[in-house]
């Protein structure tokens, strides 16, 4: 089943809306929160302006390449949980070199409350690293209440992200010492949902596989890559990459997984591309309603 709570279908270059999809038990709802128009060259400092010339599909009229920033909400059976914060608070001024504009699609609160979830329920908010666009809501000053956005949840982090964090920044989230999970590689947080550590973007950057209960898999894998044209360049580093050799490895791990049946992959900065899965020719294909949403492996 596919909802698509605003916007139309998927083009490529636009940001993404509220959606939500079911594949077997498993039900996906992307929470929006922020959006941002890249320089491609300077996100991707390997690529030249001519690369991108087979890649305008997903590139704005003006050239930027748009990423949304966001959350995704994970439904199964017993198990309801979050994974990632989005971006948090923004003044829309904050650009770093690498961005054109950022602002707000919706605030994240918003889009919960339009989900009808309550973040004071969710007991868990699993992340993939600790880049601030993946933390927003979940750090201390997220909200007047210091427990931040979540008041309750507890924190699941992969292995070595916490020693990450620059030193005598403080916590990077709310109730940090308390509230926080160091999660090894496999590890499985909720029925369904395991860790598979994919560092390099961060020290303990971490991908969630989600099961999907009929022989599916769907693999949340944070900033391991930040473009479907990354798929077909696993060398192009990311301009935040922590160790560029070790992204690497894990990008082409990642792309080899995604290449197998009945896996998916889910892009949080995939302007509305966001699922998807990888074909036989290596290229990210994009979610279809009329064979993916039926289709399970016996």
């Amino acid at each position: 089943m596919t909802k698509s709570v605003e916007g139309g279908g998927d083009s490529g270059f636009r940001l993404p809306a509220i959606w939500i999809r079911t594949l077997g038990e498993l039900t996906l709802s992307y929470v929006p929160d922020a959006g941002v128009d890249m320089i491609p060259t300077r996100v991707y400092p390997a690529s030249a302006e001519e690369d991108w010339h087979a890649h305008r599909a997903h590139m704005t009229e003006a050239g930027h390449l748009p990423m949304g920033c966001g959350a995704l909400l994970v439904e199964r059976c017993s198990t309801r949980l979050l994974i990632d914060a989005g971006h948090g608070r923004i003044s829309g001024e904050e650009l770093e070199h690498f961005q054109h504009a950022f602002g707000h699609v919706r605030d994240l609160p918003e889009s919960l409350a339009t989900l009808g979830v309550d973040p004071a329920e969710l007991e868990t908010v699993a992340f993939t690293h600790f880049h601030g666009d993946h933390t927003g809501w979940a750090r201390p000053d997220a909200v007047e209440d210091p427990r931040s956005l979540f008041t309750k949840a507890r924190w699941m982090v992969g292995k070595g992200e916490l020693e990450s964090a620059p030193p005598g920044t403080g916590p990077i989230l709310a109730g940090q010492d308390e509230r926080t999970v160091v999660v090894a590689d496999g590890t499985e947080i909720a029925d369904g949902v395991r860790a598979w550590s994919l560092p390099g973007h961060t020290p303990g950057h971490t991908a969630w596989i989600l099961d999907t209960g009929d022989g599916r898999e769907v693999v949340a894998f944070g900033d391991a890559m930040h473009s479907p044209v990354q798929v077909q360049h696993p060398d192009w580093e990311v301009v935040l990459d922590t160790d560029r050799n070790q992204a690497e490895r894990s990008r082409r791990r990642l792309v080899d997984y995604l290449a197998r049946d009945g896996v998916y992959g889910f892009g949080v900065h995939f302007a509305d591309q966001q699922l998807g899965t990888v074909d036989g020719s290596g290229r990210w294909r994009p979610w279809n309603d009329a064979t993916d949403a039926s289709s399970k492996l016996d």
